[in-house]
C-alpha cells in the first residue's frame, strides 16, 4: 500500500530542492524532425511554478546530439567522433530552447557541462558544487548535460539517469524528478502487454524490482528503465527520493500535482 505521504504530489509539496531530468524523446519529436517548443515552454511554466512556491530547482537535460544531428545534417550514428560532433553542434541549440522557455518567467538558464571525472574527483566535484550552489543562490536555474563532446566511453555517465542522480547529491536535492517517455514501473512491458500492472510505490529497489526494471529504450535516449531504477537507488542512499513519470503531455510536473500516473521511489532516512 502507498504511503500517502510519499505520493508525488505530497512529495512535490513537501520538497526544497527539485532536480527534474527530461529526456531526449521529450525535447525533441523524432517523427516530424523538429523540437517540442511548445511543450518545453509549458513545463517551463511548471518549473516557474515550483520556484514561486519557494523551491530551488535544477534541470538535468538531454537532447544536444538529437539536435545537432539535424543542424549538421547528420544521420544518427553510433560512431564516436560523429556523436560528439552532434552533441557539440546541438548544446547550442538546446540551451537557447531552454533560455527561451525560462526568460519570459525571469529565469536565468545558466549552463553547467559536466562529466563522470567533474563529479567523482574530490577537487573537481567540490568545484561543481561550489559552482552549482551558487548558481542557486543567485536565483538562476543550472540546465546541465553531459559533456559528449569530450567525454570518452571510460569516462562518462553514459545517461542523464545516472547524471541526475549525482547532480541531485551535488544539489542536496529532496526530490528527483525522472520525465521520460513512460509512466514509471510496470510488472512486464506495458508495450508488449497493454494490461501490465503498473507499479505505483518503491519504498526500497531490490533485486526483484531491478529484474523487473528490464531495459528498454527508447528511440533518442540511451537510457531505459533500468537506468532510472538504478539512479533512483543512488538517490535514496542520499535521502532523495525519486518520481519516474511520463512527460509527453504539456504540464508534466502540474499533472503529478493531480495525479498523474508515476512511480514513487522513497528516500532512505540516516541509519536505514
Amino acid at each position: 500500500m502507498t504511503d500517502e505521504s510519499q505520493t508525488a504530489a505530497a512529495l512535490i509539496e513537501q520538497s526544497r530542492t527539485v532536480v527534474v531530468k527530461v529526456g531526449s524523446s521529450l525535447l525533441f519529436d523524432r517523427e516530424r524532425a523538429r523540437p517540442r517548443i511548445a511543450w518545453l515552454h509549458a513545463l517551463a511554466e511548471d518549473l516557474a511554478a515550483l520556484r514561486e512556491a519557494g523551491k530551488r530547482v535544477v534541470v538535468v537535460t538531454s537532447g544536444a546530439m538529437a539536435f545537432g544531428w539535424q543542424r549538421l545534417g547528420l544521420t544518427r550514428s553510433d560512431v564516436v567522433t560523429e556523436r560528439q560532433a552532434a552533441a557539440a553542434a546541438g548544446q547550442t541549440l538546446l540551451m537557447g530552447a531552454w533560455d527561451a522557455a525560462l526568460g519570459p518567467h525571469d529565469i536565468v538558464a545558466a549552463q553547467l557541462l559536466l562529466s563522470a571525472g567533474d563529479i567523482e574527483a574530490e577537487r573537481r566535484g567540490a568545484n561543481a558544487r561550489a559552482a552549482l550552489e551558487t548558481l542557486l543562490a543567485q536565483g538562476a536555474v543550472p540546465v546541465i548535460n553531459e559533456n559528449d563532446s569530450v567525454a570518452t566511453e571510460e569516462l562518462r555517465f553514459g545517461d542523464n539517469d545516472r547524471l541526475s542522480a549525482s547532480v541531485a547529491q551535488l544539489a542536496g536535492a529532496d526530490l528527483l524528478i525522472l520525465l521520460s517517455d513512460v509512466e514509471g514501473l510496470f510488472a512486464a512491458d506495458p508495450s508488449a502487454d497493454p494490461d501490465a500492472e503498473h507499479v505505483p510505490w518503491l519504498p526500497a529497489i531490490t533485486p526483484e524490482i531491478e529484474a523487473m526494471a528490464g531495459v528498454s529504450r527508447s528511440g533518442l535516449g540511451t537510457g531505459g528503465m533500468a537506468t532510472k531504477i538504478a539512479a533512483a537507488r543512488f538517490a535514496a542512499g542520499n535521502a532523495c527520493a525519486t518520481i519516474i513519470a511520463s512527460g509527453q503531455a504539456a504540464h508534466p510536473i502540474e499533472r503529478l500535482k493531480g495525479g498523474a500516473r508515476a512511480t514513487v521511489v522513497g528516500a532512505k532516512t540516516a541509519g536505514e
